[in-house]
């Protein structure tokens, strides 16, 4: 009977260390702050290119930048539990002419995303961390149409604010202890984005 108890404490005390070990070599951990500065590609402005493009003149659709902050909660279960918030923007405008005046679309996106992360302990490593992410995407639309005076466009100077849930994943890589890149795929302010990765803190 001693026998077995003194096995049951070993084996509980191995795991113990061995999990405790692993966490060590983990790049993300509870306690760890992550600044994600990056530029995203993939945006559509289909209402300009579908409504305006017979005009003639030129689209210009700008990278989306964002910026993210993260920070490790808790861990729970395989893995760690992170949240933190995602700012973007990205901005595009069409030039179009009658032969004789210029007319001036502007759209301005401006994101504001509140995310949940899980960084699963397999795959959150000493230098690399793939991880999904859960976001409620929340978006200011801003948008003007100007021209020369007297001129009234299609509902000119609005603004609207779009909620959409998205479901994105991640990966990071650290060339340093503190200093690595990352990308993300999802349907967010654009469809892939990747930069620089900071992290500092973690327990």
């Amino acid at each position: 009977m001693n026998k077995k108890l003194i096995l049951l404490v070993t084996s509980v005390f191995l795991s113990i260390v061995t999990t405790s070990k692993a966490q060590d070599e983990q790049c993300f951990k509870k306690g760890t702050s992550a600044i994600n500065l990056g530029v995203g590609f993939g945006n559509t402005v289909t209402y300009v290119t579908s409504v305006y493009g017979g005009y003639g003149g030129g689209i210009s659709i700008s990278p989306a930048f964002t910026a993210s902050y993260e920070f490790g909660i808790i861990h729970l279960g395989i893995g760690i539990i992170g949240a933190g918030l995602e700012f973007g923007y990205q901005g595009s405008h069409y030039n179009y002419t009658d032969g004789v005046n210029v007319y001036k679309q502007r759209w301005t996106t401006l994101g504001f995303c509140p995310r949940a992360t899980y960084h699963f302990d397999f795959l959150n490593k000493k230098k690399f961390d793939v991880y999904p992410i859960v976001q409620i995407n929340v978006y200011s639309s801003l948008y003007s149409d100007n021209g020369p005076a007297g001129y009234v466009g299609l509902n000119p100077n609005t603004s609207s604010v779009s909620v959409r849930p998205s479901v994105l994943v991640a990966a990071r890589y650290f060339f340093t202890p503190n200093i690595g890149v990352y990308s993300e795929l999802g349907y967010d302010i654009s469809i892939i984005k990747a930069g620089l990765s900071i992290k500092f803190g973690g327990s």
